[in-house]
């Protein structure tokens, strides 16, 4: 995987359990031909953690990237994503895998979005400006084939389609 890699969301076969130590069995899963060390596994509560190690098809091990406690769950559906390890931000403060997405060049289109196809951080901002969400390009994809292989996760709350 590159460094930030251009795929939002990656194939990915089967369900998972996983214990609150990071250990993942998969049920029908292929984690040596759809996941790499660094991918992000995003379980279907919401919950987004770090691959860290895959041993076989059906067993890896995973981490926070946030260093939060891991919540345990039994046959969970699942997406993969590329997006980075760690960001930090200009401000000093650090940039969470939840704020980061992958944008493509259909949900450039929407209105007052992201102005280039690429990882972009979203923030919805508060105070005297709440209901006003802000986008940041982290990482610009500038070929047309990589803004096309960006490829569509399920995060049409934050970018629509259009």
């Amino acid at each position: 995987m590159s460094g930030w890699g251009n795929k939002d969301d990656k194939t990915s076969t089967g369900t998972v359990d996983i214990d609150a130590a990071g250990a993942v069995t998969g049920t029908t899963t292929a984690f040596t031909t759809e996941a790499q060390v660094g991918d992000y596994l995003k379980e279907a509560g919401g919950q987004e953690l770090i691959i860290t190690a895959i041993t076989d098809d059906v067993t890896a091990t995973v981490a926070s990237p946030e260093s939060a406690t891991i919540s345990a769950v039994t046959g969970a559906a699942y997406t993969l994503s590329e997006k980075p390890k760690f960001m930090a931000h200009g401000d000093s403060t650090n940039v969470t895998s939840t704020q980061v997405f992958g944008v493509d060049r259909t949900e450039m289109g929407i209105t007052n979005g992201p102005q280039h196809a690429g990882w972009v951080r979203r923030t919805a901002l508060s105070g005297s400006h709440a209901g006003r969400v802000q986008y940041e390009t982290l990482v610009a994809l500038s070929s047309g084939a990589a803004q096309a292989a960006m490829d569509d996760a399920a995060d049409d709350t934050e970018f629509p389609d259009v």
